[in-house]
């Protein structure tokens, strides 16, 4: 089993949702500023949180998180204490959310997206699109969790509502293709997959142009796709204008670059470039921990790259090394029990078996099986480190 992984980007894809989203709910914020709410609420008061507001989601998007979380946690303080259900305090719980999704602390960022959906149904109604975004958002969580089958009503909730709200043509929708067709695609219905990524590519070029950053998900995913299926030619160019298209619009900092450093990275190894291989990945994991921090998920995730690579090249003793750190990092972000942290236990036992620590390596070997066996679904278990050649998408970022 290979653990070679493409990060995955269904999150990034979903940060477009989430600043649609995000445009939504400033509107409400404009119109309480212009007529005042009903708790009283002055333009002034208000436009002065909008400020503070705005700077704490420019701090996030940019990957300043030490930065925008003071900024985004006292917008919530704010909001919640003229009015617990007051509109800005949904707009700050979902803002607030992203941040902490970003930074991989998931179950923060999923119990403040419940409480912005709460909110947004008992105001807008099911079918609205800003319900519509918060669905996506838990979606996310779902799939980042691979908890696929409560990932996959999520989807399809949030492609309907959009399909009815925003018609068929609309590049939210190819938005919310990817992000079924990449929970499809770790599901293996590869065909469905492959089409709807398609129709979801051909969508985004039709409203936004070919070099559109938004564009770079959709490219990436459809690489791994091709990866998978060995046609490296094609996954390489793919890869190629999904890292050309990020750094057009992110430049060189950002974990979207990242991303698509670790993805050429991997295809170079499964082409068995490992040196190519070796100094993508070095590239990646240098700039992952200036943008995200040393215990990121996104680190995390690098790191298990390159032991696999190392293993792969019989260096035992760093894999070693590489697959301890993974391992520390993963447990933190994702959980005990998360298949990554399973399958990145499992290659772990064999280095150690191999190195001559038989004890250790079965003590390791058997937690892998038991996280294994708590995943229900054969493909959950295959979610994070897939077999030889094959990759999975990029979901968090």
């Amino acid at each position: 089993m290979d653990p070679t992984k493409d990060v995955e980007d269904s999150i990034i894809m979903s940060d477009r949702m989430k600043q649609w989203w995000y445009r939504k709910g400033i509107a409400t914020v404009l119109a309480l500023m212009l007529f005042g709410s009903a708790t009283g609420t002055g333009a002034m008061e208000v436009d002065g949180w909008l400020q503070r507001f705005e700077e704490g989601v420019k701090a996030r998007e940019a990957a300043h998180y030490a930065e925008a979380e003071p900024l985004l946690a006292q917008a919530l303080r704010e909001a919640e204490q003229v009015d617990l259900n007051e509109a800005r305090v949904a707009v700050a719980a979902n803002q607030l959310g992203l941040l902490y999704h970003d930074q991989g602390r998931l179950a923060e960022a999923e119990s403040l997206y419940q409480r912005a959906l709460r909110m947004w149904e008992a105001q807008l109604g099911p079918e609205h699109e800003d319900v519509a975004a918060a669905l996506n958002n838990l979606a996310e969580i779902a799939h980042a969790k691979g908890d696929w089958a409560a990932a996959e009503p999520l989807y399809e909730r949030v492609l309907k509502i959009e399909r009815n709200t925003l018609g068929s043509a609309h590049p939210d929708v190819a938005i919310s293709l990817n992000n079924l067709a990449e929970l499809y695609r770790k599901q293996e219905r590869e065909t469905a997959a492959e089409s709807m990524y398609w129709l979801a590519l051909t969508l985004m070029e039709q409203a936004h142009g070919p070099e559109h950053f938004e564009l770079g998900p959709v490219l990436n995913n459809l690489a791994a796709l091709y990866k998978h299926r060995g046609m490296y030619a094609w996954a390489g160019s793919l890869y190629e204008r999904a890292l050309k298209v990020r750094q057009l619009h992110f430049g060189s900092e950002h974990p979207a670059v990242v991303m698509s450093l670790n993805n050429l990275a991997c295809l170079h190894q499964a082409e068995g470039r490992y040196a190519t291989a070796q100094r993508y990945f070095d590239e990646a994991l240098s700039l992952a921990e200036r943008v995200s921090g040393p215990h990121s998920g996104l680190v995390g995730t690098i790191v298990g790259n390159m032991a696999f690579l190392a293993d792969q090249q019989g260096l035992m003793a760093e894999a070693q090394l590489l697959y301890q750190r993974a391992l520390v990092i993963q447990q933190e972000q994702l959980g005990l029990h998360h298949p990554t942290v399973g399958l990145i236990a499992e290659r772990y036992a064999l280095v150690l078996d191999t190195i001559g620590r038989p004890v250790e390596a079965g003590l390791f070997a058997a937690r892998a099986a038991l996280i294994r066996a708590r995943s229900q679904s054969p493909a959950v278990t295959e979610s994070s480190v897939p077999r030889p050649g094959t990759t999975v998408g990029e979901v968090r970022p």
